[in-house]
């Protein structure tokens, strides 16, 4: 007779691996089953021939991201400040402009030299955007009186009332495209409230952005797996769920497998690769059909040298040019090579999507050019992650709702059904769409676990 798991976990990113590891650590017997032949999800990454290494999905730590910090720490993995030291590039409409200062979403130190107009425009409705934004206490939402008149009102039409000029315009359409909440997406994609609860839960006033990490975050998964061992399958797509209050029942390619819980650690949207039987509620249902993974590549360009600093600049580029609104320098300081992330996403991006190889490298060489001078047309390496053409990521950073969604069904996120408990960064009750969330996600699927199987006077062994 098959054995009986006590929790079997879906999804071998990093979410999933840590809640895994909770429960293993706890004594509980866990089985992990992940579709791809790697561990990490978006936490990937590899070292280039020159010894630099690379991460192919999400590489920062923020100030307040306490559980990532704290994960970091556990297994020696040295941190490192973002590089910012010189001046900010700022390309809006055929103007260039060097400026010191953060510019995304929360301005600090000198404003970049637009017409005071412009940053007036600007800076006035971040001012409105931030208020309604203070009055949200919860992810997610479920008491405010404004909810559903939020969740209705496009961010597209937001902006148009909120700002007169281009440069204001532009500069909330680059933050819900570039480092907006979840998403990424284009604003007429998101509701109003979608990005008042980004404002609000992963805040970028809060650096999520400040550190970088030594030898990169794509090494932690690698830590994490190496603890559960045979607990772990990879190349393990899980094709059905069958539950009920009395059974759990995965079929996966490695067989059926049968477990008094299971956590769910995939974005909702690739959850209708998952045939569920009885049906999920209807409100999971229409989550996991209307949430959308992000476009967004990621673009990886290492030079013999960070050659930006020479010319006093920080190589963090923004703009409205063809295709990068957003590049920043992801340079080790104990290596010599410099590297710089790049990202093209939303409708840049299904543009680009569709050039030839060595167009789409060119094309983005060139803005690379304009940002920080002609020695970007010459790099040593060139890395392309096309996350939304992955089938078992379709997108990134993360899933995004559209309008409508979040305040009818936005609870069934995290809301567990029977047996069933959701994780990954999308379902997080704080920071989701970073690593922070991540792990808050799984921490709290996690201690649900445990308590029912405690409840249950299933003890750990």
């Amino acid at each position: 007779m098959a054995p009986v798991h006590d929790c079997l976990v879906v999804g071998a990113g990093l979410s999933g691996l840590m809640a895994a590891r909770q429960l293993h650590r706890a004594g509980f017997s866990v089985q992990v089953f992940e579709a791809r032949p790697r561990v990490g999800g978006r936490m990937w990454g590899r070292t280039l021939p020159s010894g630099a290494w690379i991460d192919f999905g999400g590489q920062w730590v923020g100030n307040t991201h306490r559980r990532f910090r704290a994960l970091l720490e556990e297994y020696g993995a040295r941190r490192f400040p973002s590089p910012a030291h010189g001046a900010t590039v700022l390309c809006f409409d055929g103007r260039r402009f060097e400026f010191r200062g953060f510019f995304q979403g929360f301005p600090e130190g000198d404003a970049p030299a637009v017409s005071p107009e412009e940053w007036q425009d600007a800076m006035a409705a971040w001012s409105r955007l931030s208020a309604l934004a203070a009055q949200l206490s919860s992810l997610p939402p479920m008491d405010h009186p404004s909810l559903s008149a939020w969740d209705a009102q496009l961010f597209s039409d937001w902006i148009r009332e909120n700002t007169r000029t281009a440069f204001g315009s532009w500069y909330f359409s680059y933050m819900v495209r570039a480092v907006g909440y979840l998403g990424p997406a284009e604003p007429h994609e998101v509701s109003l409230l979608h990005v008042l609860l980004g404002q609000r839960f992963a805040p970028q006033a809060d650096h999520p952005e400040a550190e970088l990490i030594h030898g990169g975050a794509g090494q932690i998964p690698h830590r994490i797996a190496d603890e559960l061992g045979r607990r772990l399958h990879l190349d393990c797509p899980v094709h059905r769920v069958e539950y009920s209050t009395e059974s759990l029942t995965l079929e996966s390619a490695m067989g059926r497998f049968a477990g008094r819980f299971a956590i769910l650690a995939l974005p909702p949207r690739l959850m209708d690769q998952i045939s569920f039987s009885p049906a999920l509620p209807l409100p999971r249902q229409l989550v996991q059909r209307h949430m959308k993974m992000g476009r967004c590549a990621k673009i990886l360009v290492s030079y013999e040298r960070p050659f930006w600093r020479n010319r006093g600049l920080a190589g963090i580029g923004i703009g409205n040019l063809p295709w990068i609104e957003l590049c920043a320098d992801s340079s080790d300081p104990e290596q010599v090579v410099g590297i710089l992330a790049v990202f093209v996403a939303g409708e840049r991006y299904t543009r680009w999507a569709t050039l030839t190889d060595e167009a789409r490298r060119l094309a983005l060489l060139e803005d690379l050019a304009t940002y920080f001078g002609p020695e970007a047309r010459a790099p040593l390496s060139y890395d392309e992650v096309d996350w939304p053409a992955d089938p078992w990521t379709r997108g990134a950073f993360a899933g995004y709702l559209p309008p409508g969604v979040w305040s009818t069904s936005g609870s069934a996120l995290a809301e567990p059904v029977g047996p069933l408990h959701w994780a990954g960064t999308e379902s997080a009750p704080e920071w989701p769409g970073f690593f922070e969330g991540a792990l808050a996600a799984a921490e709290k699927a996690a201690d649900a676990v445990a308590t029912r199987l405690s409840n249950l006077g299933r003890l750990p062994q």
